[in-house]
């Protein structure tokens, strides 16, 4: 299926590992990127002249049917455990499927991969709907996912889905996110998971798992040890998930060095909770995700 798209000069094919997964590696003449067949997931991504704009395991492992720890991986159709069968794959099937690639165009501005993934035998045996996703990867001067969830079923059904974004910082102890003041919000590490209002910007101590709910999309990631910043606007998005593991989590991961929580920090936007997504037969949604390095 991938033969028939025509490739550009830009993008070049390579293995992830050793276990047969596989990449394109991109560069452009305003980035360079590093995007997995499995998930459409965008694992690398740098404009020129800036710093890299996403965070990548040094120890993250290439395995069929397994998440690829860093980058952007796309949980769809549900967060988190599943919400009636813990034994179903945690945050979903999207990011554990190749994809196929459907088109490349060639922007003056960006290059525009444009991903498809549809309803089929083990989607269904995971959930019960027919759907037809695209995901639109636009690679420029800066970074914007466009994801559509179409439902090709004949009845309606509701989904959770989040861009489960992973940022590189120099210490979270002085990182913050500006945007979500005012926001509702469920602590994960709480078993009680009684909603709060957060007060301020969300700052990390220790072990931070933190679900905002009905925000306005716009966010700013704001490392203060070396003045930087990441804008995210997700206007579409109504949740925003604030991940970091500290260390007593960070050395239980097989896929992250023990002391890597110190630098890195997830500002996921999306729909889950009471903000998840319901589509009648026939109907289509589109959620755009764009960051931006303001350093």
């Amino acid at each position: 299926m991938e033969a028939a798209v025509t490739l550009p000069e830009e993008m070049q094919l390579l293995p992830l590992g050793d276990a047969g997964l596989a990449g394109w590696k991109i560069a452009t003449p305003h980035c360079r990127a590093l995007v997995s067949i499995q998930g459409a997931q965008v694992l690398e991504f740098q404009a020129v002249g800036r710093k890299p704009l996403l965070w990548l395991s040094d120890t993250a492992t290439y395995v069929p049917g397994k998440a690829i720890r860093g980058g952007i991986p796309l949980c769809f159709p549900w967060f988190g455990p599943h919400p009636d069968d813990p034994g179903k794959p945690a945050h979903g099937f999207a990011r554990t499927l190749d994809w196929q690639l459907a088109q490349v165009e060639r922007k003056p501005e960006a290059l525009l991969l444009h991903f498809r993934l549809a309803s089929s035998a083990a989607t269904r045996a995971l959930w019960p709907h027919d759907f037809e996703a695209t995901l639109q990867i636009s690679l420029g001067r800066v970074l914007q996912l466009q994801l559509e969830v179409t439902n090709t079923s004949a009845a309606e059904f509701s989904f959770g889905f989040a861009f489960h974004s992973y940022f590189p910082v120099s210490d979270i102890r002085q990182v913050q996110v500006e945007g979500l003041d005012g926001t509702p919000c469920i602590d994960q590490l709480n078993p009680a998971r009684t909603p709060q209002t957060q007060q301020g910007p969300v700052r990390f101590a220790g072990e931070t798992d933190r679900i905002h709910l009905h925000t306005g999309g716009e966010l700013c990631l704001v490392d203060a040890a070396v003045d930087q910043a990441v804008r995210i606007s997700a206007p579409a998005c109504r949740s925003a998930i604030v991940w970091n593991p500290g260390p007593a989590k960070a050395a239980r991961l097989g896929d992250m060095p023990a002391t890597a929580w110190q630098h890195m920090a997830c500002v996921e936007c999306g729909n889950v909770e009471s903000d998840r997504v319901s589509l009648p037969p026939g109907a289509a949604k589109l959620f755009t995700l764009q960051l931006e390095s303001e350093n």
